[in-house]
């Protein structure tokens, strides 16, 4: 359920598939069992609890985890009487981001002379008023080289190398050539008025500056680098403030800077994000996707503009959202037109948004490239190129009748030239097969020295799903000596502490207890179920363990294999350890017994 709520889900069998979120997936890798509340990536390994997947989505601390799902749950937790959490790197980096969030606004807020009347008159041009500057957190860098520097010197509560790490401060490169000290650290943000970037959950995660200073010769705006807590691809700029009123209107703004959200949001335009000066990117796409389901795109009319808002097009079709867009006059951007113009001209613009071929057919008429057989021809070929795009067939045809109406063409023709367009584009399809797909996940992950074997991994999926008697079985016969890779053994240890002290397997506290990275992909993989889309996972007997909607597995008799197989081995040290000449007697009964151990399993 929680899940679901960032990802799309399908059902299958007992479980779950779901494109994994965590790396560039295409095809369903991402396994989820509603049952153990643990899930898995085939393809990646990303692998935990719901608290773990909130962490590694959202970037937030497993303190925030617990919260937001005590909220979603409508249990109240009191967190101002918790401690900021710094036991980690991602939470420690928050707490810095918001020490110098706060000292960027604390300088705008108390400056003064010259100093104050050249920035604030900057803030009067661009209609940025005190009360945005408390709405939005926005604050000053002062025009030297180590304002910030000495601020976190002196309060000396995070070592530099972590301010660092945050993009706050730089190290001297002693070949660069813009003056900076010669030696130590110097701020990375100097002479600017900061936007401070918020993730979904309001936390800092970055900063924007913009120059305010004719002599600084660098760029115009400037943006922190990316860090354990802020991946520009996933972050919306505002989205923080406006996720509300996206849902309440039931579409989204997307427009490029800062600015251009700043002015919307504070003149009343409350369902409005930002891409932050960055191509849009498939996760933002998915971001905006847990609103609402529509977009309007408003793109800058100049080359570089058009080219991005093509690339956009192209991904939001993908994703089977709707999408509208709006092109503003020459030399306005939203920031521009709405100062000018007021909210009521701009909705009025939003109110004429134009479909994607409505669009497409303005830029070839601009260019004057409608004329000639061989330009529309390309206009045509141009547009079923995006068509081509969205996976909804439905929508496909409700595309291609609005083409075929506006420019007199038959749908038969248009469908042909789609049915080209995917043919030409559709991947080459290798056979896959699943268990070579599991054997594959487990050699990347792992040297040679610590590569676990099959059967291991089966003994581990047993206890996850084995009924009581079986359960009692395992505690009592499985040698745990015969185990050769030690994550296996940590995790085969803890199953005997649980089932000795609770006289169960709980794989939900189990993942919790474990931190060990390793460790939780394994367990994780073990409790999921090894679906992929074309493969069936029925096709081996340990599959049938967690596959159990129609088939009743037969627990035992797969314990009595395992404990069969593991006896096997063992026989095998043992006859390696004798000598043939004196202890051949006892060799004997050994391949004797090794034989029939081989023949019960057949």
């Amino acid at each position: 359920e929680v899940i679901s709520d960032y990802i799309q889900v399908k059902k299958r069998g007992k479980s779950f598939l779901a494109v994994c979120p965590f790396h560039p997936d295409k095809n369903p890798s991402m396994s989820i069992s509603q049952e153990k509340q643990v899930y898995h990536c085939f393809s990646c390994g990303a692998s935990g609890n719901v608290f773990r997947f909130l962490q590694e989505y959202e970037k937030i601390t497993f303190q925030e985890a617990v919260i937001k799902l005590a909220e979603k749950a409508g249990i109240k937790i009191h967190s101002a009487s918790l401690k900021p959490d710094v036991s980690n790197e991602i939470s420690l980096l928050y707490e810095i981001n918001k020490k110098a969030a706060r000292f960027f606004y604390n300088n705008l807020k108390t400056l003064t002379g010259k100093e104050k009347e050249f920035v604030y008159s900057f803030l009067k041009k661009r209609n940025i008023s005190l009360r945005n500057v408390i709405e939005f957190g926005l604050g000053y860098a002062h025009n030297n080289w180590q304002s910030l520097l000495d601020y976190f010197r002196e309060e000396n509560e995070f070592k530099l190398e972590d301010v660092e790490k945050a993009g706050l401060i730089k190290a001297r490169d002693n070949d660069s050539n813009d003056n900076s000290p010669l030696t130590g650290y110097y701020d990375r943000f100097r002479g600017r008025l900061i936007f401070p970037v918020f993730n979904e959950s309001g936390k800092v995660v970055a900063f924007g500056g913009r120059k305010l200073f004719e002599e600084d010769v660098t760029a115009k705006f400037i943006n922190s680098p990316e860090s354990k807590v802020y991946n520009k691809s996933r972050i919306l700029y505002g989205l923080n403030f406006s996720k509300d009123g996206i849902r309440a209107k039931d579409f989204v703004i997307l427009v490029e800077g800062y600015m251009d959200f700043i002015s919307l949001y504070k003149s009343g335009v409350k369902n409005v994000v930002a891409s932050s000066g960055t191509a849009l990117t498939e996760d933002q796409i998915k971001l905006i996707s847990r609103y609402t389901k529509n977009i309007v795109l408003i793109y800058d009319s100049d080359f570089a503009g058009i080219k991005a808002a093509k690339r956009g097009i192209e991904l939001i079709l993908e994703a089977s959202l709707d999408l509208s867009i709006v092109s503003l006059p020459e030399g306005e951007d939203p920031d521009s037109y709405i100062n000018k113009f007021g909210k009521d001209k701009f909705e009025s613009e939003i109110f004429h948004k134009k479909s994607v071929i409505e669009f497409i057919a303005s830029i070839y008429e601009k260019e004057n490239k409608l004329n000639t057989v061989n330009e529309k021809t390309s206009f045509i070929h141009e547009i079923i190129s995006y068509i081509v795009k969205i996976p909804d067939k439905i929508k496909q045809t409700f595309y291609i009748k609005e083409l075929s109406q506006k420019y007199n063409l038959y749908e038969s023709d248009l469908n042909d030239e789609l049915r080209n367009q995917k043919n030409s584009s559709k991947p080459v399809k290798k056979d896959i097969n699943l268990k070579d797909r599991e054997l594959k996940t487990y050699k990347t992950k792992s040297s040679n020295k610590n590569q676990i074997p099959a059967l291991e991994l089966e003994l581990i999926e047993l206890f996850l799903n084995a009924d009581p008697d079986t359960l009692f079985f395992l505690f009592e016969k499985v040698n745990l000596g015969l185990i050769t890779n030690k994550y296996v053994l940590e995790i085969m240890r803890k199953f005997n502490d649980d089932y000795a002290n609770e006289g169960e397997i709980n794989i939900t506290k189990i993942t919790n207890y474990f931190q060990d990275e390793k460790i939780l992909s394994i367990l994780t993989y073990c409790a999921t179920e090894r679906y992929h889309i074309g493969l069936d996972s029925t096709d081996s007997k340990y599959g049938l363990l967690s596959n159990s909607d129609k088939i009743k597995p037969d627990y035992k008799k797969f314990a009595l294999q395992i404990i069969s197989q593991f006896r096997q081995m063992e026989i095998e040290k043992e006859i390696e350890s004798l000598d043939v000449e004196n202890d051949l007697t006892r060799i004997i009964e050994l391949r004797k017994e090794k034989k029939k151990l081989q023949a019960e399993l057949k």
